[in-house]
């Protein structure tokens, strides 16, 4: 039995639906793009071209959510990091994307740059709770108009583990794609098994950016996974209250879904559970309050009722530094994430609002993430598992220790291990000097020291490099 809770009613359930599509028919989006007007025009819907807003009809919302494929694959460089998405397991990603990192060594907090990006990458390739990569940080020592294609590149250098990214500007898709095209090996073997899905978020309230829209429409079109993101903020551009904010964001994410289903049917989409609360004293957005775990939930089981694959929000937090308040938020957010249902976990390693990335984070909330994985996993009730039998066997007043069942059980973890938790004595704890943070650090050192992970074929890095070339010249260009 895998535990999951659910905090809405089948009427609940409803009302938001239905709020939904009122919204969607009544009130509309404004997509501003030429290309999504055209498409929504051509199936039935009435659009405004001077205002940029289409209005959906329910039955579009209806077809285009049953063309959303409910089992999809993200795959990874090598075969052996394919992950199925079909709802039995919860697969955990990193954070993405920081401005700034936090050095691990001195805590000093700097712009982020190639080898922080690079870093970052081979600890979580060899953190095997990390199923697949959203680059962590910004590298500000890269052209910047191309800067997106370069930590596509540095990514894929660091990991055969499947690349979660954002893809910023029409002018990037077909460097993007012929980049992806190289790694996999053609345009079908891309769309057989994607190796790299694209982030794409709304802006809230009730708009898709142009740009945006319109450079993932081809990639839809080429079978590229899209997390359809809406960004509403409590209080700020989404009502102050839970529900209106879970509202604004199925509003959102289900006016993505009629876009990128009318354009490539059947395309690969995964609906995030991730709104966040503007804290109206600092004026900061806030990732980890209470409110946070409600909004994964509640999204959590519409997600299941529109039958898509979800990527829930957890793992963050607002604290500036590793320490208490960033443990117990990680472990708030996370759990509710992984206890809504959701196919995908995001995100080890970001403080600060999603602002700074930290190494030593990384590991201390992988720790984190296997207890939350253990706690997803639930339970199997059968006669193996009770063990009736050998509570008969043993009788009053015996232990279980002697057992062969119970080596057993431990080898196939019926018991959880920590890696990095301190399980020992008091006395121990403070005879041995134990510092929870320097511990991190030396985790950190141990996995940066391991050789640089699955290299490319030379040949392949050779292409990406020119393709990288190519992109640098005209981007810049296009900048100009």
């Amino acid at each position: 039995m895998v535990p999951e809770v659910r905090i809405l009613s089948d009427e609940e359930v409803q009302r938001l639906h239905t709020r939904a599509l009122d919204i969607l028919e009544k009130v509309g989006i404004k997509y501003e793009s030429p290309r999504a007007l055209d498409l929504l025009e051509a199936a039935g819907q009435k659009v405004d071209r001077d205002k940029g807003i289409a209005w959906i009809k329910p039955d579009l919302v209806e077809r285009s959510v049953a063309s959303t494929p409910r089992v999809i694959t993200l795959a990874g460089r090598t075969p052996d990091r394919d992950m199925l998405l079909d709802g039995t397991h919860l697969r955990v990603t990193t954070n993405g994307q920081g401005t700034f990192t936090q050095d691990h060594r001195t805590g000093e907090r700097r712009q982020g740059c190639v080898k922080d990006l690079r870093d970052s990458t081979k600890v979580g390739h060899y953190l095997d709770v990390v199923d697949f990569i959203w680059p962590m940080v910004v590298p500000f020592d890269v052209p910047g108009p191309s800067r997106v294609l370069h930590e596509m590149y540095h990514s894929f250098a660091m990991t055969s583990k499947h690349i979660q990214h954002e893809i910023q500007l029409p002018e990037h898709v077909p460097f993007a794609l012929e980049m992806l095209e190289v790694l996999a090996g053609g345009k079908e073997a891309l769309r057989k098994r994607p190796i790299y899905s694209v982030v794409a978020c709304t802006v809230s309230p009730l708009q898709h950016e142009p740009h945006m829209a319109e450079l993932c429409i081809d990639l839809a079109r080429a079978g590229v996974p899209i997390v359809v993101w809406p960004m509403p903020l409590t209080g700020a551009t989404a009502p102050v209250t839970v529900p209106g904010t879970c509202l604004m964001s199925l509003v959102e994410f289900l006016s993505g879904v009629v876009l990128f289903q009318t354009a490539a049917p059947g395309c690969p989409l995964l609906y995030p559970l991730g709104p966040e609360v503007l804290d109206m004293k600092s004026g900061m957005a806030v990732c980890a309050g209470p409110e946070i775990p409600l909004f994964n939930l509640v999204l959590g089981q519409m997600a299941k009722f529109y039958d898509v694959p979800a990527l829930g929000v957890g793992l963050n937090s607002d604290a500036k530094i590793p320490g208490i308040q960033a443990a117990y938020e990680s472990m708030q957010t996370g759990l509710a994430a992984a206890l809504s249902g959701a196919d995908l976990l995001v995100g080890i390693g970001v403080l600060d609002d999603n602002n700074t990335m930290s190494l030593t984070q990384m590991i201390i909330e992988s720790e984190i993430a296997r207890m939350v994985k253990r706690i997803r996993r639930g339970v199997v009730v059968s006669d193996d598992t009770l063990m009736a039998h050998l509570i008969e066997k043993a009788g009053p007043g015996q232990h279980f220790l002697g057992f062969k069942e119970t080596l057993n059980g431990l080898k196939t973890g019926e018991v959880f291990f920590p890696r990095f938790s301190y399980r020992s004595t008091y006395d121990k704890y403070f005879e041995e000097k134990h510092d929870e943070i320097a511990s991190a650090r030396a985790e950190v050192e141990r996995l940066l020291a391991l050789p640089d992970p699955d290299p490319l074929p030379p040949e392949v890095d050779r292409e990406l490099k020119r393709i990288l070339a190519a992109a640098d010249k005209a981007c810049a260009e296009s900048a100009a």
